[in-house]
């Protein structure tokens, strides 16, 4: 009895792995048509959540990581060459990379699409908007919550006192700053590592 236990627990694990490739594969198949061989190589590693490595070290500033951030209502947070900022729920989607640079202490961050170059801003009425230019409304502090989520506040504007967050709707779509607050599920990210040097586009 033990014996064939074992046996089949083995092959559920290879089963797994399995699966695992061929949806690599697939995903490497489906992103192919619009990203270079960088960008791909860069989604490939995307893989590994933040949650348990944390590095509190680039909030001195300086520091620049490249990364998808992955919204808690299932889809990742993207800018395209329109500058249309929106979510996607394409892993393989290019324009979801994004490089996060730290522009001053205590986790004042600037988001920018690593392929379309524009950066992720929030006007005084809390709308995402998309911009060329650096401003200081391209500024957000990255708050890290208790959930291992993290939270993208405006640190220019804020409504009635209340912060203004980047959020992203159940149907992917950005939520105006107003109606948003650091509870709401909607703000939640998880930052997925990427290999900077692979993510950089010339």
């Amino acid at each position: 009895m033990r014996k064939w236990m074992h046996t089949c627990q083995l092959q559920r694990v290879f089963s797994g792995l399995y699966l695992h490739v061929l949806f690599l594969l697939g995903s490497v198949r489906l992103g192919s048509g619009d990203c270079s061989p960088e960008q791909l190589a860069a989604i490939m590693n995307c893989s590994k959540h933040e949650r348990h490595t944390r590095n509190y070290d680039y909030m001195e500033g300086g520091d620049v990581r490249i990364r998808q951030l992955f919204s808690r209502t299932q889809w990742f947070l993207s800018i395209d060459d329109g500058g249309n900022i929106t979510g996607t729920q394409d892993p393989t989607n290019c324009y979801s990379i994004l490089e996060i640079r730290t522009v001053s202490e205590g986790g004042i961050l600037a988001i920018k699409g690593v392929k379309s170059q524009y950066y992720i801003c929030m006007n005084k009425a809390g709308q995402l908007q998309a911009k060329r230019l650096y401003t200081d409304n391209c500024n957000f502090k990255e708050v890290f919550l208790e959930n291992y989520f993290n939270a993208y506040s405006s640190v220019k504007w804020t409504k009635n006192g209340k912060q203004m967050f980047i959020a992203l709707s159940q149907k992917g779509r950005p939520v105006r700053g107003k109606k948003t607050r650091r509870e709401n599920v909607a703000s939640h990210f998880i930052p997925m590592q990427c290999r900077e040097e692979a993510g950089r586009i010339d």
